[in-house]
């Protein structure tokens, strides 16, 4: 072992005074998959894949919240830039009726890079077991893929649709009216 770290010192690969370094997230994500994200947002499709960089995926149907934001470059800096407002959020701690809420989301769609991440996080503070959360992603035409979204009117994306007891009792559609936060809260507590 001593041989392998001595010639890794040796080619400079490494130094010699280990010191840690504080992770910078923001920097992580910008060049991400060791490709410069700023210099792919000039040439978009300058992927060295030679595919359209994650930016510009319409991913459809049942969409992994964890997924979304490590692996769709625009929400996870809106995921590490969002701060949550938990003094607005704290009539929901200890809320205890089942809710299910379902967020029709546009992975294209700028709207969504910015609230879809923050809500996401909101939903992580919250830490309530009452709330289950879907998030399903539509094509430029509304189409989910292969989700079935019968029954299920939206106008414009992110949709927050709230249900209790299989009835909607209030959505969030597009930019919230306050925040997502204070409009979450006042679905909940009308």
């Amino acid at each position: 072992m001593k041989n392998v770290a001595f010639a890794l010192l040796a080619a400079g690969l490494v130094s010699g005074a280990a010191q840690a370094q504080p992770l910078d997230h923001k920097q992580m994500l910008a060049t991400m998959g060791g490709v410069d994200q700023s210099s792919m947002m000039a040439n978009p499709h300058g992927s060295p894949h030679g595919a359209a960089p994650m930016q510009d995926a319409v991913l459809t149907g049942e969409l992994d919240p964890n997924k979304m934001i490590f692996e769709l470059i625009p929400m996870g800096r809106s995921y590490l830039e969002y701060q949550v407002d938990n003094a607005a959020l704290a009539p929901l701690k200890g809320y205890d009726k089942p809710t299910q809420i379902t967020v029709i989301v546009g992975t294209w769609c700028g709207d969504c890079h910015k609230h879809t991440p923050a809500f996401i996080k909101i939903m992580k503070a919250l830490g309530n077991e009452q709330f289950s959360v879907r998030y399903v992603g539509v094509d430029k035409q509304g189409k989910a893929g292969d989700v079935n979204l019968d029954g299920i009117e939206f106008e414009s994306i992110p949709t927050f649709i709230v249900s209790q007891e299989g009835k909607e009792i209030g959505r969030i559609a597009g930019a919230p009216t306050t925040s997502l936060e204070a409009d979450l809260v006042q679905i909940l507590t009308q």
